[in-house]
């Protein structure tokens, strides 16, 4: 395709990688609708959890204030985190594996996957603190995690869009996604680490059972 420029000369057009599909225009809506029912509902809350990852003193409150995991709040936020996450590893697995071909149907199977997994792993986690009597131990770690998880989605969500409508280079997107999982995983050390100095032994098993595992799991379904 050629355009030209008001001096007549030819120059060729940058062709897009992708090309443009509906269904994820309505997906990036419905993130921004839904990020803007929480600034409705909750202004501060959401502020807080944006910027999470430079206020550890509001996380630590959070595990204070003993917060349900199952409120309004967190549900809609999970549910951006799941639609964030998933949208980020489908671009990276269309970039890297399908010939960057995007599918509603796949894009929708991935997402079960996501979802389960993290829902999967969220009851397990609760229902073993609570079994084991643990809870009380764990709340600043569970809270770190969740905060963080936030924060990152924030984060994915407007990659996400920015890649998709901007730069799209694959692996500009693969060494950010990498980026802001090295953080979350190294603020989550750095926040616990008298926990998990002191548990050493435990956090190995949790790091092998809750979050290798089940990742390598995951990673088998969705490529193969």
């Amino acid at each position: 395709m050629l355009i030209l420029n008001d001096k007549q000369t030819v120059m060729p057009a940058l062709e897009r990688e992708f090309i443009f599909h509906d269904w994820i225009l309505i997906l990036f809506i419905f993130g921004f609708l839904i990020l803007a029912g929480l600034k409705l509902y909750r202004p501060q809350k959401l502020r807080d959890y944006a910027f999470s990852i430079f206020n550890k003193g509001f996380i630590e409150l959070e595990g204070e204030e003993k917060t349900n995991d199952f409120n309004l709040f967190h549900i809609v936020f999970m549910l951006f985190s799941f639609l964030s996450i998933s949208l980020t590893f489908y671009f990276l697995k269309a970039a890297y594996f399908d010939n960057e071909v995007l599918s509603l149907s796949e894009f929708g199977v991935f997402t079960a996957y996501i979802m389960t997994y993290l829902i999967g792993k969220k009851i397990l986690e609760l229902l073993i603190s609570y079994f084991l009597d643990i809870k009380e131990i764990l709340k600043y770690f569970f809270s770190f995690k969740r905060g963080y998880l936030y924060a990152i989605s924030l984060g994915f969500f407007f990659l996400n869009f920015l890649f998709f409508y901007g730069f799209q280079n694959k692996d500009i997107l693969l060494i950010a996604v990498i980026s802001f999982i090295t953080l979350r995983f190294v603020l989550i050390l750095l926040n616990n680490k008298n926990l998990i100095i002191k548990e050493l032994f435990y956090f190995i098993l949790y790091l092998c059972t809750f979050e290798i595992a089940p990742l390598m799991i995951l990673y088998k379904l969705i490529i193969n």
